[in-house]
């Protein structure tokens, strides 16, 4: 049997410039109810600027019992940091949900799955911070970012911070994190049931959101960097629930800070075997 599927959410800003109204407040306020019906809790990953700029849904996500991580300061790759930026953004964001919550913020999730080998800097800057855990490894090969040879189930990293890697199903060598955002909504409902029977060796599966997979009122606008794939940001989100319900029908998971036992036991993984780039990070403007 699957092990229970912790459900998460990135809680990012989703519009194409301050010209259009932003519609992640009222669209996490619904998920919020939908998850409470459900008696679902889960974690919160929320970028820095959106907590600075909406304090009060930070604390009404924490009062209704879901874990507050950090989705990095600005929702910009890893790669697009040096150390000292990382590190000075990153406190940052810890800092301020940390007195929004009056809780430790634990979790830590890269944008876009971009910690890979050239941004494995972040990796001892999130343990010199304090956090126990990154979420933020897509371990296979994909256009945008990817650490091929990571493991696939929990692990720690050799400082001792947990890693949860995205969950991978497929065929050969096309793998999709499967349990999250545009390709949750993609899967036919037949083929997820078929995927999690497959996959059900897995210890700590996770799901992914954003508050636009459930935003089904969203005027189309062409998002960044996804070129002829953009429509499909917009495919499926009618029916996200009815598969979060397929995935959770035998109960949720519990927020990620609670499943560290299962990344200590699948021991530690050494990075160095991983092909380096050549060539340093770019620096963000």
């Amino acid at each position: 049997m699957t092990a229970p599927i912790t459900f998460t959410l990135d809680l990012e800003d989703h519009r194409p410039d301050d010209s259009w109204p932003a519609r992640y407040a009222p669209i996490m306020r619904e998920v919020l109810d939908a998850l409470d019906a459900r008696n679902v809790t889960g974690t919160i990953f929320v970028v820095g600027e959106l907590a600075e700029a909406e304090p009060a849904l930070v604390r009404e996500v924490a009062d209704r019992g879901h874990e507050i991580a950090l989705h990095s300061w600005r929702h910009i790759p890893l790669t697009a940091h040096t150390p000292e930026s990382f590190r000075e953004e990153t406190r940052r964001g810890k800092a301020l949900l940390e007195d929004l919550t009056g809780r430790p913020c634990e979790g830590f999730r890269a944008p876009t799955y971009s910690l890979v080998p050239a941004s494995l800097f972040a990796v001892d800057v999130l343990g010199e911070l304090g956090f126990t855990y990154s979420s933020s490894v897509l371990p296979a090969a994909n256009p945008l970012y990817g650490m091929p040879g990571a493991p696939r189930q929990p692990f720690l990293w050799p400082n001792g911070l947990a890693e949860f890697p995205g969950p991978l199903a497929g065929v050969g060598p096309l793998q999709i994190p499967f349990l999250g955002g545009t390709y949750l909504r993609l899967v036919p409902r037949p083929a997820l049931a078929v995927a999690l029977r497959v996959w059900r060796h897995h210890t700590a599966p996770w799901t992914y959101c954003h508050p636009y997979d459930f935003d089904t009122e969203e005027r189309f606008w062409w998002v960044p960097d996804s070129g002829r794939m953009a429509p499909l940001l917009w495919v499926g989100r009618r029916g996200i629930w009815r598969k979060l319900d397929t995935l959770l029908a035998h109960g949720a998971g519990p927020p990620l800070r609670y499943r560290l036992p299962e990344a200590v036991a699948g021991g530690v993984f050494d990075p160095a075997s991983l092909d380096r780039p050549t060539v340093p990070p770019k620096v963000a403007a």
